[in-house]
């Protein structure tokens, strides 16, 4: 009979070109041809391993490299060696389902185009409540802004991150929450690699569904400031809201910079069929640039797929494109802002008749400013690390 061979629990998902086969466990995925995919539903349904390649033969003509189908197997992580054998893997539990469910069922999508409309109904008829910078500016404290701003604004970018794990939840998808780097941005991200378990079609709202909560968040936190303010609190409290909503509004204008993978970049990948279309377009202009330098091309690390590569050539303009409007925006925007703001502190430390509480705010910000650049070097080492341990497709939604 021959020998039969253990697997993992496997996902099968048809591509435009073959089928993604992966861990949801792991996140470990690899686009197989579709005979390939044929003879590992046949050994996952327990077909010796003579049995499969006898049937390979007969179908297709050709005789199956079964080492090396084998070997392919086990470098992704499909086999189960010695220290996992057993019964088969169990499906596995994850939590917050039935909550994910709630969230993003019809009710509470109708619920929702309420909130919409109120606010913009609210927007029309008081337009000092309409996005603005200006609102961030509710202090002259050069520290308590970021300060202030940003400790309101964790808890929106957790459920901006929370809203992209329920969305995958709801489909039974484990997540993981972190933080990344895009360019010289510092972002916090919500995994969600098995989301290359499920077909295109399902994909789409768990990518959305942190622009999603922005909309909320925009819409619930203008709301309250006009409440606030009718309710005759403080000015700066209601101020304050309008600055959090304005991030909100910040956010969602980030999400359109798809160059830097983010939530768009990933709908944009999927709606043309692609599975790792920013690496194929990295490598497709390193190796233009080298073409001309005349210098050796370089050797790819791994192969994508026919449609990584047909659609890299119109999108490696458009990447180039990105990357020249965020450096372009940063000389022409960040660098000033911030030597404005370098210079103020550094003429508060250096006069000698500064008030004390002008010296707190400069320590402030120097303080904050040295964390913001640690954790970004930090990010930066960290996922050099990472990406030399590791070849496997990755995604992560900000």
């Amino acid at each position: 009979m021959g020998a039969t061979v253990s697997l993992h629990r496997l996902t099968m998902v048809a591509e435009d070109d073959g089928v993604m086969v992966g861990r949801p466990d792991t996140g470990s995925y690899a686009v197989f041809p579709e005979e390939g995919a044929q003879a590992l539903r046949r050994l996952a349904d327990g077909e010796s391993t003579e049995e499969v390649t006898a049937w390979f033969e007969r179908a297709y003509g050709s005789p199956l490299d079964l080492d090396d189908f084998l070997e392919t197997l086990a470098d992704l992580g499909f086999l189960r060696t010695d220290d996992t054998e057993g019964g088969p893997d169990e499906e596995p539990r994850v939590r917050w389902q039935r909550l994910g469910r709630a969230v993003f069922s019809w009710p509470a999508f109708l619920a929702y185009g309420v909130l919409v409309g109120v606010t913009v109904a609210a927007m029309v008829h008081d337009p000092g409540l309409r996005p603005t910078y200006h609102h961030v500016f509710f202090t002259h404290y050069v520290s308590l802004i970021p300060i202030v701003v940003f400790a309101v604004a964790i808890p929106c970018i957790v459920v901006h991150e929370g809203f992209h794990a329920l969305a995958g939840r709801r489909l039974g998808l484990p997540s993981t929450l972190g933080l990344g780097r895009r360019l010289y941005y510092l972002v916090a991200e919500t995994r969600l690699d098995s989301l290359l378990s499920v077909e295109r079609k399902k994909r789409y709202l768990p990518f959305c569904a942190g622009m999603i909560a922005d909309i909320l968040l925009l819409c619930g936190l203008t709301l309250l400031s006009a409440a606030l303010d009718g309710l005759g609190f403080p000015a700066w409290i209601h101020k304050l809201c309008l600055a959090v909503a304005f991030t909100c509004v910040l956010r969602l204008i980030w999400q359109f910079l798809f160059y830097l993978e983010t939530d768009i970049y990933y709908v944009l990948t999927t709606a043309t069929g692609c599975t790792d279309l920013q690496n194929a377009t990295r490598f497709r202009l390193r190796t233009g640039l080298r073409k001309l330098a005349r210098r050796k091309p370089p050797v790819p690390d791994t192969e994508w797929s026919p449609r990584d590569h047909a659609v890299a050539r119109w999108y490696a303009p458009l990447l180039v494109t990105g990357y020249g409007f965020s450096l372009a925006s940063l000389l022409w925007a960040g660098l000033p802002t911030a030597l404005h703001f370098w210079s103020t502190v550094t003429g508060r430390l250096s006069g000698g008749d500064t008030p004390f509480w002008d010296l707190v705010d400069a320590a402030g910000f120097l303080a904050l400013s040295g964390l913001q650049i640690g954790l970004l070097v930090h990010v930066t080492l960290r996922d050099r690390r990472a990406r030399s341990r590791t070849t496997a497709p990755q995604g992560a939604l900000t």
